[in-house]
């Protein structure tokens, strides 16, 4: 399961440092590359709000700890407003042109940028409870998320935000 986490967030995390380089120049060079990564966004989200839901959400809620449970109803609803928040703004966009409105749209897309990231966070978080969850008392793994992975995403973010 977490290997599998990590490529998708991964895959995520791509996607953010791309549209981040795409949104530097003032005014936009190519806003075909904004509209791409807005729709692979919106098609990896998708799939990895089905495996999250299935894969890390059920068993926290299934562990019977009250704070797995409601770490999982939280992630739960971030995931599901976070989608959603990622489909309107796929919707607004796709009928509007960026370019015309890049003063509305450059920030809309960062704080969605932002947004995403927390809740990789905040997941890779929860991971780590199902994890030391799977491992009996006493014999909790020094390291739960692979050091490339989270090495690679603050690398990424610092190299990358604006």
């Amino acid at each position: 399961m977490r290997e599998m986490l990590e490529q998708y967030l991964e895959r995520i995390i791509a996607i953010t440092v791309s549209t981040e380089m795409d949104l530097l120049p003032i005014p936009p060079e190519d806003t075909t590359r904004l509209e791409y990564s807005r729709m692979r966004m919106a098609r990896i989200l998708t799939a990895y709000q089905l495996f999250v839901h299935r894969e890390l959400f059920q068993p926290l809620q299934a562990s019977g700890d009250a704070t797995d449970v409601e770490c999982a109803r939280q992630l739960k609803a971030e995931c599901g407003a976070l989608a959603e928040a990622v489909r309107t703004h796929t919707r607004k966009w796709s009928t509007q042109e960026p370019a015309v409105m890049w003063d509305e749209y450059r920030p809309a897309e960062l704080g969605l940028i932002e947004r995403i990231r927390q809740h990789i966070l905040r997941v890779r978080a929860g991971a780590e409870r199902l994890d030391r969850d799977a491992v009996p008392t006493g014999l909790l793994r020094a390291e739960t998320v692979p050091p490339a992975a989270s090495e690679s995403y603050l690398r990424q973010m610092a190299r990358t935000s604006l």
